[in-house]
């Protein structure tokens, strides 16, 4: 690119001699004769270099190179004083007033071309040394709040491996995942291999249905992400072919959608949307949002394992129904509840009617099957809320929380309605069996405000229900 150098001189052969001299070193010169015409042409064009003469008739070249770098705009420009003078104070004041050089006249062309390239190049340099300078700064802003980034990212990442159970975790990520990613709305979704559907997992917005549960939608950015295994990051989701409703709840259109990648398997989706902060680069917003999920797909794959160990640790192996150690502990659990509400609660025991009389006629293995569909109408039978249990053998065991007697006695009523005189097939055999249950209940506080006592009443019930002809419901009474 062509320097631009301008050359004030009221004397017209002057002007003309150097014009020809620095267009020869390919130099693109503007003239000017006078003050009035020295601003105008700086207004217009950008220069490299001013050639400036120290007396422009009644004007002092001092009083222009004054004002010259008294504006913000023009001060960085090289002036370089031309003068028939050779006085020593003029030099002086030359350099005081910010002349970089004083060249005197007649000039010596190789001197003169000489030292215009040299104070250009000079210039060039100091302004890559600025310009690296003003960089060297920013990349270490970057990398200081990069640095501080990550270090939160590491005590995030820390702290949520340390949560291993589902309703810990959710509680943790409710209360610290949104201020940590700086952005005010999240939704993480977990997918359920065999029905292909979303099930979320744990939100931040209000309204939302903790059972919340979305189809897989082709046109979907979850499903994008899903398939190609790549997180997507837009500006502008409005302008995006997944806009498909308004979207009022939200304050951008920014919106980061990341599959949540365990090893070589997809558990989920994590959506982010509306950052705190408008600069999402210099915050690295994408950059974090990305990062993060990775600790957290591992960490939420780790709970998922978790939950299913200990959900085998609690469930009896034949039934799937709880095994008697959670049943006491949830009991106590329940009933110390109940202290403290005033509710009431329910215990229901049961068991087969001559249920060694089906194994000694048709062998274990039926007996195993009847097990299996007692416990699958006790399933069928009871609320969420509920908590059944295998108490041992052909035993089982209800936990009703806040439920009297009379609902009880309802729910009981149901299930025997569901599996008593019901024909079980034995495979490979035409032959059907018929088995009945007996059922005792007992309550709290109507019966008892002990723990121990209500298994005990529940259990004495169920003796008098046997002892009165079987396949009956008996509560207790006193």
């Amino acid at each position: 690119m062509n320097k631009n150098i301008l050359i004030v001189d009221d004397d017209f052969d002057t002007r003309f001699i150097l014009k020809r001299i620095l267009e020869n070193e390919g130099y693109k010169i503007f003239l000017a004769k006078d003050e009035k015409e020295t601003f105008e042409i700086l207004s217009r064009n950008p220069m490299h270099l001013i050639l400036l003469d120290l007396k422009l008739g009644t004007t002092s070249g001092f009083e222009i190179c004054k004002k010259i770098k008294n504006n913000l705009n023009l001060a960085s420009i090289p002036i370089i004083s031309i003068s028939v003078s050779q006085l020593e104070q003029d030099m002086i004041k030359a350099i005081e007033y910010g002349f970089v050089d004083f060249i005197g006249k007649p000039f010596n062309n190789r001197i003169l071309t000489t030292k215009i390239a040299s104070i250009i190049r000079f210039k060039e340099e100091e302004e890559q040394l600025k310009k690296s300078r003003r960089e060297l700064i920013k990349l270490n802003r970057f990398t200081s709040i990069q640095k501080e980034l990550l270090a939160q990212e590491a005590e995030f990442s820390r702290d949520l491996n340390q949560v291993l159970d589902a309703e810990s975790k959710k509680a943790f990520i409710r209360e610290r995942f949104s201020s940590f990613l700086g952005a005010r709305l999240f939704t993480i979704f977990s997918i359920d291999e065999n029905t292909r559907e979303f099930k979320l997992f744990i939100s931040n917005h209000e309204g939302l249905p903790a059972n919340l549960v979305v189809p897989v939608n082709k046109d979907s950015i979850m499903y994008e992400v899903l398939r190609t295994k790549n997180h997507i990051f837009l500006k502008d989701f409005s302008r995006s072919r997944f806009e498909k409703s308004r979207r009022s709840k939200y304050t951008t259109n920014v919106v980061c959608t990341v599959p949540l990648i365990s090893g070589h398997r997809t558990i989920g989706v994590l959506n982010v949307n509306d950052p705190n902060s408008e600069d999402i680069e210099g915050y690295d917003f994408e950059g974090r949002i990305v990062r993060t999920s990775r600790h957290l797909a591992v960490s939420l794959h780790n709970t998922v394992l978790y939950e299913k160990v200990k959900d085998l640790s609690m469930r009896d192996s034949m039934t799937g129904l709880y095994n008697f150690r959670h049943f006491l502990e949830t009991l106590r659990q329940e009933v110390e509840d109940a202290q403290r509400s005033s509710e009431p609660l329910s215990c229901i025991m049961l068991d087969i009617d001559n249920f060694k009389t089906v194994n000694d006629t048709y062998g274990h293995q039926v007996g195993d099957l009847v097990l299996k569909e007692l416990a699958r109408s006790v399933s069928l039978s009871v609320r969420s809320s509920d908590i059944p249990a295998r108490y041992g053998g052909d035993e089982f065991c209800i936990v009703l929380p806040k439920t009297d007697k009379t609902l009880a006695l309802k729910l009981a009523q149901r299930l025997m309605s569901l599996f008593s005189e019901k024909e079980i097939r034995i495979p490979n055999q035409k032959e059907r069996v018929r088995v009945t249950i007996s059922i005792g209940i007992a309550a709290f506080p109507e019966d008892t405000r002990d723990m121990d006592e209500l298994m005990k009443l529940a259990d004495e019930a169920l003796y008098r229900a046997k002892s009165r002809g079987k396949n009956r419901i008996v509560d207790y009474v006193k």
